[in-house]
C-alpha cells in the first residue's frame, strides 16, 4: 500500500488487514410501477388543481395591484397640487388682510 502523505510504500501485516465486505445487489420482488400519462392524468390534475386556482389567484390580485397603486398615487399627487394651489388662492387675490 502507499502512504497517501510521503507516497512511500508500506506493507501492512496479515493480522491487521481488513477484509472488504462483499457488495451485495437486491432486487425487488415487486416491479416499479409504469407511469402512464393516460391512465394518471386524471389523478395527477385533481392534486394540481388546488395549487393553480391558488396560483391564479394571486396572478389576478396582482394585475389589479399594478393598476391600483399607480392610480392612487396619481391622484395623491393630484390631490396635493389641488390643496396647494387652492391654499394660495386666497393670498392671491387679497381675500384675507
Amino acid at each position: 500500500m502507499a502512504c497517501t502523505y510521503c507516497g512511500a510504500n508500506i506493507t501492512i501485516p496479515e493480522n491487521l488487514r481488513t477484509k472488504a465486505i462483499p457488495k451485495v445487489e437486491r432486487t425487488s420482488s415487486k416491479p416499479k410501477p409504469v407511469i402512464s400519462p393516460e391512465i394518471d392524468a386524471p389523478d395527477l390534475l385533481r392534486k394540481a388543481e388546488p395549487i393553480v386556482i391558488k396560483a391564479w389567484n394571486m396572478y389576478a390580485a396582482w394585475t389589479w395591484l399594478r393598476w391600483l397603486l399607480p392610480t392612487c398615487l396619481t391622484l395623491l399627487v393630484i390631490g396635493c397640487i389641488a390643496c396647494a394651489a387652492l391654499g394660495t388662492l386666497p393670498s392671491m387675490f387679497g381675500l384675507f388682510r
